[in-house]
């Protein structure tokens, strides 16, 4: 068994949801945010996209991507890709998984955590912010 090669992380990005066109290969990542909002708690989410791209890797990876409420250290999500076998660790590899149907339990800090192999890689985080309420017009009398 060979030791853990840990890959080099070029780009991690949260996103509305990631688009693989089927002829090439390519990612559109659609919806790239930092902030989500929200009117009520819990809030769903119908899907976010995490994007991915790495190098500096080789031999078989199975990659994992949990999604963390931080503020009370609570998992509320979690997505995999099929395992992939990697052979030239000069090589950019990119991946795109759509997660569906998050459930936001609160607002604050969350964070996406990237895993190969059951070894941590890297982490993207974003705010879920309430939104206020817009104020009623003040009626004439």
């Amino acid at each position: 068994m060979s030791d853990f090669i840990k890959p080099s992380i070029h780009a991690f990005l949260v996103c509305d949801t990631i688009i693989i066109d089927s002829l090439t290969g390519k990612k559109s990542i659609i919806g790239a945010f930092t902030h989500l909002w929200a009117k009520t708690f819990p809030c769903q989410h119908p899907q976010v996209g995490v994007y991915f791209s790495l190098t500096d890797a080789e031999g078989q990876y199975a990659f994992d991507i949990q999604l963390i409420y931080l503020d009370k250290d609570q998992l509320v999500g979690k997505g995999s890709l099929p395992p992939i076998e990697i052979h030239n660790r000069l090589a950019t590899h990119d991946f795109g998984v759509n997660i569906p149907y998050l459930v936001f339990p609160g607002p604050g800090k969350y964070e996406f955590r990237l895993y190969a192999n059951g070894n941590f890689i890297t982490q993207k985080d974003f705010q879920v912010i309430q939104q206020e309420p817009k104020p009623k017009p003040e009626e004439s009398s």
